[in-house]
Parts: C-alpha cells; structure tokens; sequence
C-alpha cells in the first residue's frame, strides 16, 4: 500500500468507525444500497466519458480503452485497449475483505464507496449494489502491454476486462465460497446509458460467478452524464492509442454521422438489475 493509500484508509476509518446514527423504521430497518455523490477528485487517476455510442477509459489522463458501436448491417462493437499487468486499483487491507466476503451492511456499503471515489476524477457518480443475472461473460483484452485494435458482435450488455493476468487458484477458491453460500462483490465502471462495464476489481470473482451460474454481485459506480466528442477528438485517441486499423477509422466516421440516433437511448439499471437492500437491525 503506497503512503497515500495509508493516509487515506486512516482518514476514512475514523469517520466510518465513530458512532452511527441510529435509524428511525423500527428494529430493522431495509437500507437501499445506492447512493449519488460529487466526487471531487484532487487525487483521481481513473477517468470514463462516453455515452450510449462510445466509452473512452482514461489511466492517468491516458487512453487505455476506447470501444464504440457501429451499425454494419448489424451492431458491432469496435475495440482499441491495452491489457493491463495487473488491477487498475489496488485495494487497502479492509476494501479488501469487505470484497472478498461480500457487502453486508450500510456501513461497509459505504467506506467501499468512499474509497474507490478517491480514484476516480472530478464528477457526479452513482454507487450501487447489484445482482446482476446469470449467463453473463467477461470479455478478455490484449495479452500485450501494446494497444490491440478488435472487434466482434455487440448487440448486447458487454463486460469487459481491464487486467490480462489472472490465476485459475484464485478463480477457484473463489468458486468454492460462492458454492457454500458466500456473495463476493465485483466493482464496476461505466458511464450512464452506456451498456459497456468496465471491470475494476473482481476479474477472478466473475469467472467464478459463472462457472458457479449464481448471478454475480456487483457495486456498480456511474458516472452520470453523457459527453458527445468530435471526430476529430476520437480520431486522434484511436492514434494515440496505435490504431492503425484504416477500416476502424472509417466505422468511427460513418457512425459518427448518425450520433443521433443514440442520444435518445436510455440504459436504467433497475431495469436490468435487481437492487440490493440490506436489512439492519438498529
């Protein structure tokens, strides 16, 4: 854990672990898990804009996924990304466990939320806890620290890796805790109205969630508004990220002609997923 991350976990320990307030639904109380914050990002490394059309994933202000529909006769989802060595965030000892076993209160909810908006850049986001539904699968990216230029059928929700490096142990332990009952948690990224999924953490525990078929859990994170770019922005993306595909660049022309066709779709996860309320005793 790097010197930051100490200094943050301590910060967010000691606003979390003082006194709670008490609720006021009685002995038990059901707690939606799902909030909206600003997120102020003085120290955010980890960056989305998109919208129904395109999502671009920026690490550090640098491109390291951008993937876009292109209607081709049929929709086919076009792909520029990197394969990173390992997860794009790393967690402290308690995000860790809380993971690991699964999101069980309001309280633990939240210092998960809180933590990971630390990495994330300035914005509105929505933070929600999810079960998702079975028969999901996770795209793989490039085992290749160079950019990779791909493409294949994407009329549908699409779940995408951000790490190449995965160990079938961990994938099995995993398997093993979700067969006696357990709920580890993925966290995921996307922007609003968008049906790309990013995975920040838990790239062991979908594999496992679908070799089980039990529906995965998931705190999904939002980023709320859509961005529209030129072509010209996303022309000199597709070159900083090595594309050298000429048929990739005339699908991002075309489709960009008809960007109005997307501005009036909606992806409303609620629609999609069941919400997860936690009953607490209070």
């Amino acid at each position: 854990m790097n010197k930051y991350s100490e200094k943050l976990t301590t910060a967010m320990m000691s606003v979390w672990l003082s006194p709670k307030p008490s609720h006021s639904l009685g002995p038990f109380s059901s707690i939606k898990m799902k909030i909206e914050k600003e997120v102020y990002g003085t120290y955010g490394v980890l960056r989305i804009v998109g919208n129904p059309q395109e999502s671009i994933l920026f690490l550090k202000d640098k491109p390291i996924h951008y993937s876009w529909f292109a209607e081709i006769g049929s929709t086919w989802r076009y792909h520029i990304a990197q394969g990173l060595e390992t997860k794009l965030v790393n967690n402290n000892k308690e995000v860790d466990r809380i993971l690991k076993k699964g999101i069980e209160s309001e309280w633990e909810f939240l210092f998960t939320c809180e933590y990971f908006s630390e990495f994330l850049t300035y914005g509105n986001y929505s933070f929600g806890l999810y079960e998702l539904f079975t028969g999901i699968y996770m795209t793989t990216v490039p085992q290749s620290n160079s950019f990779v230029s791909y493409d294949y059928y994407g009329g549908m929700l699409d779940f995408t890796a951000t790490q190449r490096n995965l160990d079938d142990s961990i994938v099995n332990d995993y398997y093993t805790q979700i067969l006696k009952g357990g709920n580890p948690a993925m966290v995921l990224l996307h922007v609003e109205n968008s049906p790309m999924f990013f995975v920040l953490d838990g790239h062991h525990k979908f594999l496992a969630y679908g070799k089980s078929k039990r529906p995965p859990i998931a705190l999904i994170i939002t980023k709320i508004g859509n961005e529209y770019k030129s072509i010209d922005y996303t022309k000199k993306i597709a070159s900083t990220m090595k594309c050298e595909e000429k048929r990739y660049i005339e699908r991002m022309e075309e489709e960009k002609n008809r960007i109005s066709n997307y501005k009036s779709k909606t992806i409303k996860l609620e629609e999609l997923f069941t919400l997860i309320n936690i009953n607490e005793n209070n």
